[in-house]
């Protein structure tokens, strides 16, 4: 891109300074507008390029689109023309990111973050429907996000009358997100735009489109295959947000929602936490004796002075499912207990970088299971006793390099717990599962230079000890007790898995704060 041969030459009004991205409908320069004296953005369409020959009416046409909204949310247009050839067309320049940028560098959007930018191209794409137009290419690099969290639909160059036919307007968009009766040559109609937005959304959630592949193989899976569920990759997306996707992707117009309805549904606050049929989030339930309803609940027998039915017996506190599982943990637990009579001093450190390396994990699941509370501080805690118990076995002063390893080691711990925790994107994920490793290692390498006397080297002595400790390890059977445990760790963590996955969710809601 830095060898574009505009770059650097006045182009009409503007001073052409970088190529920002290139097209099958032209190329977008960032400039500068002489007369304003502003950065600006310009579109424009080359007589090489494919639509040549219709250049100047391309870029025309979709000026004249775009200048007929006055909305915030779309991209303004400030002038059209052509020079030296060349069609181009002058927009608003926005800083930051497409939407397809953003979930390429970071990963997929939160819910929330993807319902808002939603709300907002659904806010646009309403302007331009009271308008009479049709988008007709919404996709995720017609979206962009500055750094100010404003989101603009841009790129009106297919934009057509509601209604237009492929010989009054092209039919031409990404087949990844385009409705079917826009791929197969149907007059496009404004619910065709919010087809493409509801693969946007899932998108945008998923990081994938709706139907993956090749072009032609995409096309044939919109008109043919249902929509998929958001939830089978983002279990935290609420039913009502899923189903809305479902019904944008509906292979019928008519059965998508019209601008008003979108609009409607858009706002309901179940969308991003799921409720019971009260529309509560807390789970309703029944009184436990039939003495504490009031009378006007009691049944018509008490009423009528008949004695009422015994009430139901209370359900046992050790159900076989509990007991199963206090047996299975009883079980795994003596039996995971029994190599560790051979455990050695080697096994505290062990101890230390496992347990600082285990809140990466915490970045794997459903972030509102109550165990990635309670599991934090038993990870700080734990580390922070199994470092102390080794580092006791030692009596010299720890030197300066030592200190800067278990400090270091224990930032990057707390660190990944944070992120593990509270982290909401995948950036943050990656960074949780690098720093808790890190920290492990340094911690260990801490432990084993403690008590190395001064004017040692620290990196032999590193190394000498390292060696020391993992022969002893390995002739006490250390691999045999963690790998035990490991096992068990593993098998705890499927079945807990098959036990959420078997979970029926009409048996009531439990409080959703993380949603």
């Amino acid at each position: 891109m830095a060898d574009d041969p505009l770059v650097g030459r006045t182009l009409g009004p503007c001073l052409l300074e970088s190529l920002v991205g290139a097209g099958g409908m032209g190329r977008v320069y960032r400039a500068r507008h002489l007369a304003l004296d502003r950065v600006v953005a310009v579109k424009l369409v080359d007589r090489a390029l494919p639509g040549g020959p219709g250049a100047r009416e391309t870029v025309l046409a979709e000026a004249r689109a775009a200048a007929k909204l006055d909305d915030p949310r779309v991209v303004a247009v400030y002038d059209a023309g052509e020079d030296q050839g060349t069609a181009y067309l002058v927009m608003q320049w926005v800083e930051g990111e497409d939407l397809q940028a953003r979930v390429t560098r970071a990963g997929p959007l939160a819910p929330a973050e993807a319902l808002r930018v939603v709300r907002e191209v659904a806010g646009a794409l309403r302007a331009a429907h009271a308008a009479g137009l049709v988008h007709r290419d919404v996709k995720p690099a017609n979206i962009l996000l500055d750094p100010h969290g404003a989101v603009k639909l841009t790129d009106f160059g297919l934009a057509g009358a509601a209604g237009a036919g492929p010989a009054e307007a092209t039919t031409a968009g990404s087949f990844h997100f385009m409705a079917p009766e826009q791929g197969y040559g149907a007059p496009a109609e404004p619910r065709s735009d919010l087809y493409a937005l509801g693969a946007t959304w899932y998108f945008a959630l998923t990081g994938r489109p709706p139907f993956p592949g090749s072009a032609a193989d995409a096309m044939l899976r919109h008109r043919d295959e249902s929509p998929p569920d958001a939830r089978s990759l983002r279990p935290e997306v609420t039913a009502r947000a899923a189903a809305l996707i479902g019904r944008l992707l509906a292979k019928a117009a008519e059965d998508r929602p019209d601008d008003a309805a979108l609009r409607r549904e858009l706002e309901a606050p179940d969308l991003l936490l799921d409720v019971d049929a009260s529309g509560s989030p807390f789970r309703l339930v029944a009184p436990r004796h039939e003495e504490s309803a009031p009378p006007l609940a009691r049944p018509a027998a008490a009423l009528r002075g008949l004695p009422p039915p015994p009430p139901p017996p209370p359900p046992s506190p050790l159900g076989s499912r509990t007991a199963f599982y206090l047996l299975g943990g009883a079980m795994g637990a003596a039996f995971g207990a029994w190599p560790w009579r051979w455990a050695v001093t080697e096994d505290w450190l062990a101890a230390t970088v496992f347990l600082a390396a285990f809140p990466a994990l915490l970045t794997l699941g459903d972030r509102r299971a109550p165990w990635r509370r309670a599991a934090a501080p038993a990870f700080i805690l734990g580390s922070a006793g199994c470092f102390a118990r080794w580092v006791g076995t030692g009596a010299g002063i720890p030197r300066l390099e030592t200190l800067i390893a278990a400090g270091l080691g224990a930032g990057s711990a707390a660190g990944a717990v944070y992120m593990g925790l509270w982290g909401v994107d995948a950036e943050e994920a990656v960074w949780a599962r690098v720093l808790a490793p890190l920290g492990g290692l340094l911690l260990g390498a801490a432990a084993l230079t403690w008590s190395a006397p001064d004017g040692s080297d620290w990196g032999a002595t590193l190394a000498a000890g390292g060696w020391r400790a993992w022969s002893r390890w390995i002739a006490a059977g250390g691999p045999a007790r963690w790998g035990v445990l490991l096992a068990l760790t593993a098998a705890a963590a499927a079945a807990r898995r098959v036990k959420s996955v078997g979970s029926r969710p009409e048996d009531g809601r439990r409080l959703n704060w993380n949603r």
